[in-house]
């Protein structure tokens, strides 16, 4: 997290403008985490990095499907994709999850900067975590599959 210059609002690394007072946030540099292995042995015959991704339904909403995405591929996420009724996502590209280094990580693509985890610069994701794309919140989990 860093700080607005111009309201002191807190502001997620890597977004280009304050949520709080649209002041631009460009200019302002940002050291990414470093990325440390996870120290699990995968056995490439067995399994292969997973992970899903599930949207919490809103109040008076059925439970929606859960999505399971394998290691090696980009998966850019969009209304298309995730919640197609829901308007507050992006249309064409909200965010993107990846896998490198052990890794899972989400990068905030949208237009308004309105993926929530910490993101904008790659951030690392874990079991559990919480993301939010335009008014729209998803757990994110790990797994792994069988190949």
């Amino acid at each position: 997290m860093i700080q607005c210059d111009n309201c002191g609002y807190p502001v997620i690394n890597g977004m280009k403008t304050c949520p709080n007072c649209r002041a631009d946030m460009s200019e302002v540099t940002v050291t990414p985490f470093p990325v440390e292995r996870d120290g699990y042995d995968y056995d490439a015959d067995d399994e292969v990095p997973a992970c899903s991704l599930r949207p919490l339904a809103l109040s008076g909403e059925r439970e929606m499907k859960e999505e399971t995405y394998d290691e090696g591929a980009e998966v850019y996420l969009s209304r298309n994709n995730t919640v197609p009724h829901d308007m507050t996502i992006d249309e064409e590209e909200q965010a993107c999850l990846f896998y490198a280094d052990g890794h899972w990580f989400i990068e905030d693509r949208s237009r308004d900067n309105s993926t929530y985890v910490h993101a904008g610069a790659g951030i690392k994701l874990e079991s559990g975590d919480i993301i939010k794309m335009g008014n729209r919140l998803f757990e994110f989990n790990i797994k792994n599959r069988k190949k």
